[in-house]
């Protein structure tokens, strides 16, 4: 379980990495590749370039997703963390507007499409991996330990980026600095890849393969037995990923431009904040399992219904500790479910599916209300002119998450290392 442990969570936090550099150089990287625009329009530029991995995650989930029920948990893992890493090492790599005209950010678009790609069978897989893995009575800690290695990359990602930002000059951080970061990550991903090909296939899917039981259509024998955790999944991870990416990607802003907080400020706020997450992630898990997976869900997704408007009313308030207290209150709230939510879904997909099925439910809702939640709540913002509107969406989101959780069932299976059936009666 060490190894298991090691090789899925440094997978997870070579992928946040990625996105916590990316989203602090954006500027940097606008400048470079859109030189002709103005600085807010390249930044913007910039920032599209960083969505568009998340309209080919799905894609991802098909293809790595029909990998790993075919082929093996494990090669997904292998591979999507060297397609991840090599494309982000490219990026560093890539001259800039000057140096080869157009085909400059045409090369970054394909980049972040391949990012994306392997981003789509990245977590997934590592979930599923682990979900097979992990004994019942601990997989919501182990399961957990995926979520801290992610904005445990986040984390270093930003810190790196804010440590050469002061020890370079403006100019050279501009010219060259920004590429380090990026070069970074293949070493960081070569180890992963190496511990990755010393750990065993799950029992699960060994124990498939023994029986040559393997599906030879996952994609298509998914919605034929498959529907109802397909359901359950996307409204799930709808309220996971939305309420995630509210708090990582739209707050920062919000805390700048409605809050009225500096740079420097929102960036304590909310490295704190992800510090603060970081450790409750396993301790909700291993909560969850002592006492039961859906009703920490289910709690969780209430206090975010009843008190999104509040939080974000004090936070927009004026009080000078409106957004740390704001941030850690909304902090604990989603803690609570992305803690718990990975050792829950993936097991209701039956064994011969679960890869893809898992895989194509959670990167469509991600990429919806995931990646689009900035835009989402942006939008509604600016046509009604109501600073709440990140609580509303919460609140929308978690609505959908409590139907969801009336679908879960008590009792989930899955076989052991040694091909038995355990069942896991945590969930109830």
């Amino acid at each position: 379980m060490k190894k298991a442990t090691m090789a899925t969570a440094i997978g997870n936090l070579v992928e946040w990495y990625e996105y916590g550099i990316y989203s602090y150089t954006a500027a940097l990287i606008g400048a470079q590749f859109f030189p002709e625009k103005s600085s807010s329009v390249a930044l913007l530029y910039g920032f599209a370039i960083f969505a568009i991995s998340f309209f080919f995650r799905p894609l991802g989930g098909i293809i790595f997703g029909s990998i790993g029920d075919r082929l093996g948990r494990k090669k997904v893992m292998v591979v999507t963390i060297m397609v991840m890493s090599s494309s982000t090492a490219i990026i560093g790599l890539i001259p800039s507007y000057g140096s080869i005209g157009i085909f400059a950010p045409l090369l970054l678009i394909l980049m972040r499409m391949t990012q994306g790609l392997a981003a789509g069978g990245e977590y997934t897989g590592a979930s599923v991996f682990m979900n097979e893995s992990a004994p019942g009575r601990r997989r919501g800690l182990f399961t957990s330990l995926l979520e801290s290695g992610s904005l445990l990359g986040y984390i270093i990602g930003s810190i790196f980026v804010a440590l050469l930002t002061s020890g370079l000059s403006h100019d050279d951080m501009a010219a060259w600095g920004w590429r380090i970061p990026f070069i970074c990550s293949l070493p960081l991903a070569l180890v992963g890849m190496y511990v990755r090909t010393k750990v065993d296939d799950t029992p699960t899917f060994i124990q498939m393969k023994k029986e040559n039981t393997l599906s030879k259509n996952p994609l298509k024998e998914m919605f034929s037995t498959a529907r109802k955790p397909l359901a359950i999944a996307f409204l799930n991870v709808a309220f996971a990923n939305g309420a995630y990416y509210t708090l990582l990607t739209y707050l920062p802003s919000y805390f700048e431009t409605q809050v009225g907080l500096s740079t420097m400020q929102s960036l304590v706020v909310t490295t704190s904040g992800m510090l603060f997450m970081m450790i409750l992630f396993p301790i909700f898990g291993i909560l969850a399992d002592r006492y039961g997976r859906k009703r920490f869900l289910l709690l969780s997704s209430l206090l975010a219904i009843f008190t999104a408007v509040p939080i974000i009313a004090f936070v927009s308030g004026g009080s000078s500790a409106g957004p740390i207290v704001g941030y850690f209150a909304l902090g604990i709230i989603v803690a609570m479910f992305i803690g718990v939510f990975p050792s829950t879904i993936p097991l209701l997909f039956p064994d011969r599916v679960r890869n893809s099925a898992y895989g194509i439910s959670y990167n469509v809702s991600t990429a919806i209300f995931g990646g689009g939640a900035p835009f989402i709540i942006t939008s509604l913002q600016t046509a009604t002119g109501n600073n709440l509107m990140p609580a509303f969406y919460l609140i929308g989101t978690g609505l959908m998450a409590i139907v969801s959780i009336m679908l879960i069932p008590k009792t989930i299976k899955k076989a052991t290392t040694n091909g038995a059936i355990e069942s896991d009666t945590h969930s109830a």
